[in-house]
């Protein structure tokens, strides 16, 4: 059974007890507790058993009410949880409770906005709560994934290139062509951090806010610019050609695509 690992330059090396919360059936390398909520059913990890490596303790519990003493760990792990919890706020003042320092992985918002525009299925049923994204290193900002937000798009000039680049192409089909850092939320912290949790969407043209656009427009400009990933940038615009009238509309164009 395969494991993740960070990037070389961003791994815990000198941390002896490492947390990871949700592991599922890929932890972390290195990790000594694992705190999972659902070990039977796995109904959110594709019903795939949990896997423990052998060195590491399994405590059931919940992100919002972590059954650890306070600064327990070096370092605590939540990969793709915090899209999931019913209050985040919570879950991440438990984090910082128990950890020195740790990552937080989601999907990104483009990724977010981008299948369940046409997602047919009852929001009824959707796993995500949140749309989760960062505003500069040390804020980490939630909005609500609901029907009404998924069809909502900042007035700003990023929310708008953002509508009408999703109206050009199939999603689904398109995400294919996108590279991973456009796809995830990664949010790496030390002692603390703030979170910010919406009631709704906010327009940045009307309270000065950042709206979760920007980072959405940042994460798509700059995947499109990546000349070592150029093969799938120009598939893109071969399946999807009218993406790159939008792209020169906003200003957007680059070599690859526009």
């Amino acid at each position: 059974m395969s494991v993740k690992r960070l990037p070389l330059l961003k791994r815990p090396y000198f941390a002896r007890r490492i947390l990871e919360i949700g592991p599922g059936h890929n932890p972390f390398k290195g990790v000594t507790h694992l705190l999972e909520m659902d070990v039977h059913e796995g109904r959110e990890r594709g019903g795939n058993a949990l896997f423990i490596p052998k060195a590491a303790k399994l405590v059931v519990g919940e992100a919002t009410d972590l059954p650890f003493a306070s600064s327990r760990f070096d370092y605590v792990y939540a990969s793709h949880v915090l899209e999931h919890v019913e209050q985040p706020q919570r879950a991440c003042r438990e984090i910082l409770r128990v950890g020195r320092a740790g990552y937080i992985e989601t999907p990104s918002p483009f990724l977010e906005q981008g299948l369940a525009l046409r997602d047919e299925t009852s929001p009824e049923h959707w796993f995500h709560r949140w749309f989760v994204f960062a505003v500069g290193a040390d804020r980490l900002v939630f909005e609500p994934k609901t029907p009404e937000q998924v069809g909502w798009f900042c007035s700003c000039r990023d929310g708008q290139f953002l509508r009408e680049f999703y109206g050009s192409l199939d999603f689904r089909d398109a995400q294919h062509c996108f590279r991973r850092a456009a796809k995830t939320t990664i949010f790496y912290w030390t002692g603390a951090f703030s979170v910010e949790v919406r009631k709704t969407g906010l327009d940045c043209r009307d309270g000065g806010s950042p709206c979760r656009f920007t980072g959405m427009r940042e994460m798509l400009v700059g995947n499109c610019r990546d000349l070592l990933r150029g093969h799938r940038v120009l598939r893109l615009k071969r399946k999807f050609p009218d993406c790159q009238a939008v792209f020169r509309k906003y200003g957007h164009a680059t070599m690859l695509i526009g």
